[in-house]
């Protein structure tokens, strides 16, 4: 099925807010740039804005924080985008990870017991 504004407003009106990628998933032969451009102009107040980012979710994958906007019907204002994670909380994140004991081969685990 082709991702269309229509298709995009009814799936959000029957599922409820979803992000991004979890509309895609909705629409297997979509690309994720032509999904983006159909809800960019969504959002733009041409006419009526008919979709607005209630809010934002971080999406952890393959060692990575993103942060995703959450679309919903309606013509509200958007959701104010968080600040970016400070140096502080990023060193925060690599100390707890490197206290997190590496172990290399079977012999280093049977010395841990």
């Amino acid at each position: 099925m082709k991702a269309t504004a229509q298709g995009v407003r009814d799936l959000l009106e029957q599922v409820g807010p979803l992000t991004t990628l979890e509309i895609l998933a909705f629409f297997p032969d979509a690309e994720y740039r032509s999904l983006a451009a159909i809800l960019s102009n969504m959002r733009k107040r041409l006419a009526t804005k008919r979709v607005y980012i209630c809010e934002w979710t971080r999406d952890v994958g393959q060692g990575k924080s993103y942060l995703r906007p959450v679309y919903a019907l309606g013509s509200k204002p958007d959701a104010r985008k968080p600040p970016p994670v400070s140096n502080a909380e990023k060193c925060k994140r690599w100390k707890a990870k490197q206290r997190v004991p590496k172990i290399n081969s079977v012999w280093a685990l049977g010395a841990l017991a």
